[in-house]
């Protein structure tokens, strides 16, 4: 994360993380990551963001478009 959190933001990502969880119980599908994480620092700042997933490396990479 480039920024200090603000408390809003440890309130998504603290909410991101529990919908994580039902995401991994449901479909069985777990994610590792070490310092990987984004956080927006605002609330539409990534409306537009998609992944490429690649099964076979196990990478998942979000895609930001340019403002």
């Amino acid at each position: 994360m480039e920024q200090p959190a603000t408390p809003q933001m440890e309130r998504n990502y603290d909410a991101f993380m529990e919908e994580l969880t039902r995401l991994t119980r449901k479909y069985g599908v777990a994610i590792q990551s070490t310092g990987g994480v984004f956080v927006a620092s605002s609330p539409n700042e990534y409306r537009q963001v998609t992944y490429i997933a690649d099964l076979s490396s196990g990478d998942i990479i979000p895609v930001f478009p340019e403002s």
